[in-house]
């Protein structure tokens, strides 16, 4: 099956990527750059050079591929009003019953305590994702005359790569900050892991409407940290800071580090047969040590 990717080179796409072409399908991917469409010749890919700004490219790759998987990420004061108007040109350009999978994310939920949230909880989105559950809606309200799909992933960890892989980074340079006591929970998944429920969603045509992706028990974030300053060396050392002192530093991504979510990804079992089976964060961190 011929499927087209944006964001085939970032942490997430890239897994997204080498899971397609395991699956046997042709992946045409965006590149913005050289260096971008050797790491997608690379992973199998056929490059497509642009970026999500050149709405003709997107609705005319679209329009060519059975399966359209949105991963790309604008970072840019513009990134928003880039997304919503690339997100109308994929749309647009995708033919009558092929699939679109939009990635979104699991702050969209907010902070919710002990609930179990599944996917029909209402959303009550973080300030740093205030604007996800409107392109949400842009890709859902196609379902019918496209099979659509929207992801909501966990945090996502594994060699090295996105937040934990960011603390153990910092880690190395002194004393871990976290935000707030750090007794808030986070929900995880591995990328690869994930990158199979991107699988499962092209390949079974019954997958339409939103999947969580989250594997096991969330973790507490003081947890993670002192995790994070072994893998990088230390002792587990933390510095703690206040969500205020935070928020002046960081913006609303503090409010996402104090987050406290936690996932219930059954439909995706359920549904899909996807089990998530790999080695949970805390593992993960227990057999990294960064020298």
């Amino acid at each position: 099956m011929p499927v087209f990717v944006t964001g085939g080179t970032g942490y997430i796409g890239a897994s997204v990527v080498r899971e397609l072409r395991k699956r046997t399908h042709v992946v045409r991917a965006l590149a913005r750059s050289d260096a971008a469409e050797q790491k997608l010749r690379a992973l199998g890919a056929e490059p497509v050079r642009g970026e999500m700004r050149h709405l003709d490219t997107l609705r005319a790759e679209a329009a060519r591929a059975d399966a359209v998987v949105h991963c790309a990420v604008e970072y840019s004061a513009e990134g928003v009003a880039v997304e919503r108007a690339a997100l109308e040109a994929l749309i647009d350009g995708v033919r009558p019953g092929r699939a679109f999978v939009y990635t979104s994310g699991c702050w969209v939920y907010g902070t919710r305590g002990d609930a179990q949230v599944a996917e029909d909880a209402p959303l009550a989105p973080l300030e740093l994702v205030a604007w996800r559950p409107a392109h949400e809606e842009q890709a859902l309200s196609q379902d019918g005359r496209l099979r659509v799909v929207v992801i909501r992933p966990g945090v996502v960890y594994g060699d090295g790569g996105g937040i934990p892989g960011g603390m153990v980074t910092d880690a190395a340079k002194g004393a871990l900050r976290v935000v707030g006591n750090g007794a808030n929970r986070w929900p995880t998944i591995r990328h690869d892991a994930l990158a199979e429920l991107y699988g499962a969603v092209v390949d079974r045509r019954t997958a339409h409407g939103v999947y969580n992706a989250t594997r096991g028990a969330a973790v507490p974030y003081l947890e993670i940290a002192h995790a994070a300053s072994r893998a990088a060396g230390g002792d587990g050392r933390i510095a703690h800071i206040t969500l205020d002192d935070a928020r002046a530093q960081m913006g609303p991504y503090a409010d996402a580090l104090a987050c406290d979510l936690q996932i219930d990804s059954g439909k995706a079992t359920r549904e899909l047969g996807w089990e998530p089976h790999r080695p949970t964060l805390l593992e993960e961190l227990s057999n990294t040590t960064v020298v």
